[in-house]
């Protein structure tokens, strides 16, 4: 068993240097995008990380919570991605930093209510060797979104239009099998 603390900031976002220019807050906890439609606010993503006692091959534990604040916005591309730069820090002041990449599309906002949802994507994100514990070697598997109604996480999320939508990112510490 360790505490584990994180924290997250967005580092990167997508392959064409030209999507810089519709984001701000690279090197954050918040990146915004886009320019609000019709006296909204720009979207977001916020990410906020936790303390947690943390156990070798136990259950999923929370590695901090993910906001989509969604509102109409106009930008001149549908999807992109985004990466988030978590860093772990172990009770013996132990760090790692590992990227969680965040595949978005923006819906264009027209037609029925659930075609306005924007999705985020994750990928299968496994990080060999991410953490010691108490000498022992641990891979860091992200289970993906959870929320607290559902019985399993997902690595969808849809985010309906107008307000912020929160789920908590699960995680499991495993003992490390060697390479695959």
């Amino acid at each position: 068993m360790a505490k584990i603390h994180t924290d997250g900031s967005w580092v990167t976002v997508g392959d064409d240097p030209a999507y810089a220019t519709h984001f701000s807050g690279l090197g954050k906890s918040r990146i915004s995008w886009g320019k609000p439609a019709a006296g909204s606010a720009t979207s977001s993503y916020e990410f906020e990380g936790n303390a947690v006692q943390a156990q070798i091959d136990g259950p999923p534990f929370v590695l901090g919570t993910f906001t989509h604040h969604n509102y109409p916005i106009v930008i001149p591309f549908e999807r992109f991605w985004v990466d988030l730069k978590v860093t772990l820090t172990i009770e013996d002041r132990t760090q790692r930093d590992f990227t969680i990449r965040f595949a978005h599309y923006e819906s264009p906002n027209r037609g029925p209510i659930a075609a306005q949802d924007d999705v985020v994507d994750l990928p299968d994100v496994k990080v060999e060797k991410a953490v010691k514990v108490d000498g022992t070697e641990c891979d860091l598997l992200i289970t993906g979104f959870y929320w607290h109604d559902q019985e399993q996480p997902t690595r969808r999320f849809r985010s309906p239009e107008g307000g912020s939508n929160a789920a908590d990112l699960h995680v499991q510490l495993t003992r490390y099998q060697g390479p695959r």
